[in-house]
């Protein structure tokens, strides 16, 4: 009987691996969903005063405090002083 070949080995492997990436399906150009560069319509949180660091849904405030989320400190909205004082011409 002959020794491990570890050749063989990396051989039968390598196939595997090339005959499963093979085999996924992949979406031609025209199944692909289109990206779309659209922005979300105006929420609340662009004037809330506080909003989660980590963008979480649902956290704006008009007070300092916690996201209801991620339980993370509310910081200031920039875009809400922004906001709050057009630039006057």
């Amino acid at each position: 009987m002959q020794g491990f070949s570890w050749k063989a080995l990396a051989t039968g492997l390598g196939l595997v691996v090339t005959a499963t990436l093979a085999s996924c399906e992949q979406k031609t150009a025209t199944e692909q969903q289109p990206v779309t560069t659209e922005t979300a319509p105006a929420t609340p949180a662009v004037t809330a005063a506080y909003i989660c660091p980590m963008g979480c849904e649902g956290s704006a405030s008009d007070k300092p405090g916690t996201c209801p989320v991620c339980q993370m400190k509310l910081e200031p909205n920039p875009a809400a002083k922004a906001a709050a004082a057009p630039d006057s011409l």
